[in-house]
């Protein structure tokens, strides 16, 4: 291979700090199609209580009720300690390879499903963040119109997705943690005067005997291991994890894998949130366990304008999550599939239209249809990404490969991902499949996905295209940036290449994968 800056080869123009235009201008945008340099990792508070917006969603309270209401209390309970479990040890592997690799989950599956095919990750990211935006932003709304009864709830609609709006303008590297630290507090009062109120008005344990509206009979499997499934449907906090975790500085990576993305974590989200949930729809709502917004009538009924308020606050806080989430990853699509470049913020105004659009079809009404079929797609991608972690242990250390150039548009592994979320949602939907088989749908995409990608990697994947590589080019290429001949800004040497369309100037990744559309 020719020496770096030969006379065969364009000269790379190199620094060994950030080009200040580039850090300027990803303040916002988190780097959402680059590789996140160590310089610009942020510190372990900052990380941590941006991700943990994600605790006060009322979601994770309905997900409690909803599995007590369905299963009883205490196969709730099992399927809840399953499912922290079980989180805790899978996400424990994507936060140590986002640390390690800088990259966001769409750049981290590239390896496996092609430069076009891994912006189906970050579209199914996008859409899906904006439905929970939608679900939160409707619960807010039903809250408000439960003191304006006379109001269209259309109206408060409207006005949540317009006030809502310049809360949710934040990236982790400015307000974002500012905005949810603060509100944290207020968030944790809450819930406990909300379990306190409760408790004295409804003394006594009944709310733990509650064997659930689906009769032991009528389950096709055990009713923890139902419930356990039923949490499968939110498999979109894994590449979430990858999301944040990428922004870890290397000295900060302990902590994070033991504090942040782990099973403190879990334990919050899921054990703290579901045992409320349940608690709560059993002592307020004894008549009407399985209401879609039974949560948010609970805390109405136990704190009155306080639980108002409280709802306020946990919707503020997950919707500065959801609506990051969403305009960074329909950034990525929009930059992969059409070469275009949208600055988040705006995006963050569309997505806002998008979800208000959304509400007024009554998202209650298709919940558990939306959780199942999103549960299939993103089972499927962990069970495909843990898979090619475990085979491919060259790729474990500092990630897979990711550049556009070197990767081809779509791989068998895209093909894997859609047959086996295509099972899932058959069995799913289909009438004429048996009801056990129907329940366990999305361990079924579990039972495809693992062996059928296992046997792509053994038969299907090779290296990634050879070539001119600019990171051979420099002492450190994680320490190094090199100009874009295209954009003319520096980015680290690790996600640079050279352009054969322009005489193998550097090109960075972003500006590759653009060129490609």
């Amino acid at each position: 291979m020719p020496a770096a800056n030969s006379p065969l080869l364009p000269v790379l123009r190199t620094r060994s700090t950030d080009d200040p235009t580039v850090v300027a201008e990803q303040q916002a945008d988190d780097y959402s199609n680059h590789l996140v340099p160590v310089t610009a990792r942020v510190g372990r508070w900052q990380l941590t209580m941006s991700f943990w917006s994600l605790l006060s969603a009322m979601v994770w309270l309905f997900y409690g009720a909803l599995v007590g209401s369905l299963y009883g209390t205490r196969d709730a309970l099992i399927a809840i300690a399953v499912s922290v479990v079980s989180y805790s040890l899978i996400n424990a592997v994507f936060a140590r390879w986002g640390m390690h690799s800088g990259l966001n989950s769409t750049l981290l599956s590239r390896r496996m499903f092609g430069a076009y095919g891994a912006s189906l990750t970050a579209l199914l990211i996008a859409a899906n963040t904006t439905y929970y935006a939608v679900f939160e932003s409707s619960t807010l709304a039903v809250a408000f119109q439960h003191y304006t009864p006379d109001w269209d709830i259309r109206v408060w609609y409207a006005i949540v997705a317009v006030c809502m709006l310049p809360l949710m303008l934040g990236s982790v590297q400015t307000w974002m943690a500012r905005l949810n630290s603060i509100l944290l507090p207020l968030y944790v009062i809450g819930i406990v005067a909300a379990v306190v109120v409760a408790a004295v008005r409804v003394p006594g344990t009944a709310w733990l005997e509650f064997t659930g509206v689906v009769p032991a009979q009528a389950r096709a499997l055990p009713g923890w291991l139902l419930g356990a499934i039923l949490y499968m449907g939110i498999y979109l906090t894994m590449p979430t994890t990858v999301d944040f975790a990428r922004l870890a500085r290397p000295q900060d990576q302990k902590f994070h894998r033991r504090v942040s993305f782990t099973w403190p974590f879990y334990v919050w989200l899921f054990a703290v949130n579901g045992v409320v949930g349940i608690f709560l729809v059993r002592a307020v709502l004894p008549q009407d366990p399985t209401a879609e917004t039974g949560v948010v009538q609970a805390l109405l009924a136990t704190l009155g304008v306080g639980g108002l308020v409280l709802i306020v606050v946990s919707q503020t806080r997950i919707n500065s999550l959801n609506y990051y989430q969403a305009s960074s990853n329909l950034r990525r699509v929009l930059n992969t599939v059409f070469g275009v470049r949208i600055h988040r913020l705006v995006l963050v105004v569309v997505v806002t239209g998008l979800a208000f659009l959304m509400m007024l079809t009554d998202v209650f009404s298709y919940l558990q249809t939306a959780l199942a079929w999103q549960g299939v797609f993103f089972v499927s991608w962990v069970s495909i990404m843990l898979t090619h972690y475990a085979l491919v242990p060259s790729d474990r250390a500092r990630g897979p490969e990711f550049r556009a150039r070197r990767l081809p548009a779509v791989t068998w592994g895209l093909g894997v991902w859609v047959l086996s979320s295509a099972v899932g949602i058959l069995l799913t939907e289909a009438s004429w499949v048996v009801p056990w088989l129907k329940a366990a749908a999305p361990l079924a995409t579990v039972v495809v996905s693992v062996p059928c990608y296992a046997l792509v990697v053994k038969t299907r994947t090779g290296e990634p295209r050879s070539g001119l590589d600019p990171r051979l080019e420099v002492a450190d290429p994680g320490g190094t940036w090199l100009e874009c001949h295209r954009c003319e800004k520096f980015y680290v040497a690790l996600e640079m290449d050279r352009d054969p369309r322009a005489a193998n100037a550097p090109i960075c990744d972003a500006c590759a994968t653009a060129r490609r559309s």
